[in-house]
């Protein structure tokens, strides 16, 4: 049974707590500043329980679009649904904002990422080859890179 989260926005004041989450979640988590100056750019979407941060989203908005920066559900959240819940409200907010197109990337090997964003309309339009330092569970960064997958989906009806 999916747990019941409280949707926020977040501001520069739930620093502390997207910088625990990210550091704990993501090998390649951004630095403070770049979670700073994203708060105060950007809309991101924080999923808690009981005070407790366990998933975010960053939509950047652009000229016609928006572009998911970032999905992050805690470790021990996954597969609970937070991430599905969250893209849906950000395909609601992009919506509301008059968005055309939803743009996205994400590593290759993020098959349950990749399941999600499909199932969400989601379409592969291009590749990044050797973008990302390739991950290895554990922790270790090894020299190799993977590739990362671009993906939009139209939030528009479109022509035949």
């Amino acid at each position: 049974m999916p747990l019941l989260h409280e949707l926020q926005r977040l501001k520069t004041s739930h620093l502390s707590r997207v910088c625990e989450l990210a550091e704990r979640s993501d090998p390649y988590a951004w630095t403070s500043s770049q979670w700073a100056s994203s708060l105060k750019q950007d809309w991101v979407l924080g999923a808690f329980d009981q005070q407790q941060l366990n998933a975010l989203l960053v939509l950047r908005q652009g000229y016609l679009e928006t572009e998911l920066l970032y999905l992050l559900v805690a470790p021990e959240q996954r597969r609970r649904g937070m991430a599905a819940m969250l893209l849906d409200q950000a395909l609601e907010y992009s919506r509301s904002l008059q968005a055309e197109r939803m743009l996205l990337e994400v590593r290759a090997s993020n098959q349950a990422a990749v399941d999600l964003y499909r199932s969400r309309g989601f379409v592969q339009d291009g590749c990044r080859k050797n973008y990302y330092p390739l991950y290895v569970p554990g922790g270790r960064v090894t020299q190799g890179h993977e590739d990362a997958l671009l993906m939009g989906r139209w939030l528009i009806p479109q022509p035949d």
